[in-house]
């Protein structure tokens, strides 16, 4: 992805950031991965307003997990927001998580995704596909991407 491509998805406004760093590290190729960011701005592009909970800088360790991981600048942890306001959280629930959740699932950059806390319900895992898991800790979606469409 492009410098330009990487600025427009930081600069969108369906993004929301918890911690600076997480614009930094989205900014920076050797932080983040082109897949990462494909992924993330085909999502942008959707109008879905993403509220970043960690990305990299933000992330324990978890090179242990394999090459797909925080550590080496392939996922982030999100949440799907009702609008721009940080603290207007989409509902677990809701169809507009639902339909996100499948959105992020049709993404030929998507290589895993992690539900946690309230988002790990029956529908949700169904509409992440089968690529979906169980992630540890508070409320948030995993997005790992790939840097091979389609693999």
């Amino acid at each position: 992805m492009s410098l330009e491509a990487r600025q427009a998805l930081v600069d969108s406004p369906f993004t929301i950031f918890q911690a600076e760093s997480q614009r930094t590290d989205l900014l920076d190729p050797a932080m983040t991965q082109t897949g990462l960011i494909a992924l993330l701005g085909g999502l942008v592009a959707k109008q879905y307003f993403i509220l970043f909970t960690a990305i990299r800088s933000d992330h324990h360790d978890d090179s242990a997990l394999g090459l797909h991981c925080h550590a080496n600048g392939y996922c982030a942890d999100c949440w799907v927001n009702n609008s721009a306001s940080a603290q207007d959280y989409a509902d677990a629930m809701a169809p507009r998580f639902e339909i996100f959740l499948e959105s992020a699932a049709a993404s030929p950059w998507i290589f895993q995704i992690g539900l946690a806390g309230s988002a790990w319900t029956p529908t949700n895992v169904a509409a992440a596909g089968e690529t979906c898991f169980e992630d540890d800790g508070g409320d948030h979606i995993h997005l790992g991407a790939t840097n091979t469409m389609g693999v």
